[in-house]
């Protein structure tokens, strides 16, 4: 639980020095005593984090930290520290102060009920920290089948209310998974396959690889006394807390984040090696790897589908309209917003209303524009927008959607005036359709060239903004893209490849396809000048994706 409620956007490297421990106590918790309201610090943010980390890790603090701590704080953040006392019994008692932190918030809200289109209407709502870690907590505790405390239910319905979310549980289940980050739903899954022995494998492997003895970074994680395997086997819910452990110090020290878990697929990749060289069965790892070599799309909805569909002398663009909301509504469960006709000032309050922290949660941003266009410009509605400047960057430059895979989908014509586009024939007899790693490393995944030349200067806590974004056009350069009266090419085309293969095949694969059943059909347009011409068209994409999109599988599925 207490995993999961980590904000992995605020773990950052913090001095965990015991004397600066905030003004919790490790007294009393539900069942086992009094604490005082007064003894619960109610600080968000990363500060959550260093009390989870000084709960989990040993802290054998006299000779790592002398200076910092008396025989008195030692002691006490001894009796605190799971694995250097082989019990999760301190981390309950964690677990058990957030909760009554929880329930003795004093909170502020409004009245106003939330809808997917006060979204996009209204000013922007700040969430504090106490706000996400009810919306958090209420998730958790009903993922894991647990009761919901009626204190904290009470604030999240609340929350959700005032700060204007859109609540929208999956058909035939009573689950919200929209509220904690995907990264750490990935982490857990990847946890519950692991056994205590496996764990433990992974902390001798850390400890064995020269790689990682010569990373700065994981010197004092090094330094830690040897794991117990006894205890792993032993004692439930350990094992948990040691890998957790080891996931935390990794983002702490900015080794991993959401995108980047290439040095957790290293631990992995040598754990598998060990299986293999013992004969052992490894589909479980496997199965670990191609997670991590995937976007983490956890939650319910996955994302945010926006379609700005333009009308104006375009026969056939509702019928788009509707098979690509039913597609993004109802197969993938993504939460849909249409605008239709809009001015370059609505798309550019859209995007505005966008970067509001209520939007967070969403694992992905899909934007279609459906309407005429140019080779740089989009024809909206009063005027026209740049394809770059004016619809695709401004959505790359939100931060919430930073490492997070962004999808833009344009049926639209790309066409260059006077330019010759056709060649001449004859439409006499023509059936056509009338239309208007090569390995695995410590430090990055790849090649040791590559790593001696480069790895030193890796950073994985910056990204470009164009990052993990792929364009996909319905026409190439200077080339018209067709549409008749029951709807366009492309966008019957990639409808029906991503409903058949959407959810097991990468976006890639899928447009791949696309791109294949597009030019296999013959096109008929009358051009003046050249009468009745043949022609094919070409889509295509451009790609800056770091890891495999795969849309979700719905349940219903």
């Amino acid at each position: 639980m207490l995993f999961l409620s980590v904000n992995p956007t605020t773990v950052e490297e913090v001095t965990l020095e015991i004397a600066s421990t905030p003004t919790y106590t490790d007294g009393g918790a539900m069942g086992l005593g009094f604490i005082s309201s007064t003894e619960v610090s109610s600080e968000g943010g990363s500060d959550s984090v260093s009390r989870l980390l000084l709960k989990l890790e040993w802290l054998d603090v006299i000779t790592r930290r002398p200076h910092v701590c008396s025989i008195s704080h030692t002691n006490t953040a001894l009796r605190q520290a799971a694995l250097s006392n082989q019990s999760i019994f301190p981390v309950r008692r964690e677990l058990q102060l957030r909760l009554l932190k929880l329930s003795s918030l004093e909170l502020h809200y409004g009245d106003s009920l939330s809808t997917l289109e006060s979204n996009f209407s209204d000013e922007l709502d700040h969430l504090s920290s106490n706000e996400e870690d009810v919306l958090e907590f209420t998730e958790i505790f009903e993922r894991l089948k647990h009761p919901v405390p009626q204190e904290i239910k009470d604030r999240f319905d609340r929350i959700v209310a005032s700060k204007k979310i859109p609540i929208r549980k999956p058909e035939g289940s009573n689950t919200k998974t929209f509220f904690v980050y995907a990264e750490n739903k990935i982490m857990m899954k990847v946890c519950n396959a692991l056994s205590p022995l496996e764990v433990h494998q992974m902390y001798t492997i850390l400890c064995e690889t020269k790689a990682v003895e010569e990373d700065n970074a994981m010197q004092d994680f090094l330094s830690q006394p040897c794991l117990s395997l006894d205890a792993l086997q032993k004692v439930a819910g350990l094992k948990d807390v040691a890998f957790y452990y080891l996931v935390l110090t990794l983002m702490r020290k900015k080794m991993i984040n959401r995108l980047y878990t290439h040095k957790l697929a290293f631990l992995l990749e040598q754990l598998k090696q060990i299986h293999i060289r013992d004969d052992k069965d490894h589909i479980h790892i496997d199965r670990a790897l191609s997670i991590l070599c995937r976007y983490p799309i956890a939650s319910q909805p996955p994302g945010l589908c926006l379609i700005f569909l333009m009308t104006e002398s375009r026969p056939g663009a509702k019928k788009d309209l509707t098979r690509v909301k039913e597609l993004f509504e109802k197969v993938f469960k993504y939460d849909v917003f249409v605008k239709i006709d809009p001015t370059a000032e609505h798309i550019k309050s859209i995007i505005s209303k966008l970067r509001a922290a209520r939007n967070k949660f969403y694992d992905s941003l899909v934007v279609w524009f459906m309407g005429h266009g140019s080779k740089s410009y989009l024809i909206v509605k009063e005027g026209q927008i740049h394809r770059r400047l004016d619809l695709i960057e401004p959505f790359t430059e939100i931060e919430w959607f930073y490492k997070k895979p962004k999808l833009f989908f344009i049926q639209a014509c790309a066409v260059k005036e006077n330019r010759k586009r056709f060649s001449s024939s004859s439409g006499a007899d023509m059936k056509a359709l009338n239309t208007q790693i090569d390995s695995v490393g410590w430090k990055a995944p790849a090649g040791r060239v590559w790593q001696e030349k480069y790895a030193d200067y890796t950073d994985v806590s910056n990204i470009n903004c164009f990052a993990d974004t792929l364009i996909s056009y319905a026409t190439m350069w200077y080339q018209p893209a067709s549409r008749g009266e029951e709807g366009s090419l492309y966008v019957d085309t990639l409808v029906d490849q991503l409903r058949e293969h959407g959810s097991h095949e990468s976006i890639e694969n899928v447009l791949r396809r696309v791109h294949y059943n597009v030019n296999t059909v013959s096109l008929l347009q009358d051009v003046p000048g050249y009468g009745e011409v043949q022609w094919k068209q070409a889509p295509y994409f451009e790609s800056s994706l770091q890891k495999e999109f795969i849309f979700p599988k719905s349940a219903n599925a």
